[in-house]
């Protein structure tokens, strides 16, 4: 039980750090984001909506015709 305690406040501390005002440019660069591309994403989800005919689940409205 101390080993699995010591192993979380291991990551848990080594998991925060103090980032300089210089290098938050570099950081929030698309390669550095989870979804690089968020418009591409967005067009596919309503594709994908649009060809099941239906909508929901989603941030897209809208039914299966592709009128928005």
């Amino acid at each position: 039980m101390k080993v699995l305690y010591f192993i979380v406040l291991t990551v848990l501390a080594a998991s925060c750090a103090n980032v300089k005002q210089i290098e938050r440019g570099r950081l929030s660069s698309k390669i550095m984001q989870l979804n690089p591309n968020p418009e591409e994403s967005v067009f596919l989800e309503e594709v994908n909506s649009y060809r099941e005919g239906a909508a929901g689940g989603s941030a897209s409205v809208g039914g299966g015709c592709g009128c928005n």
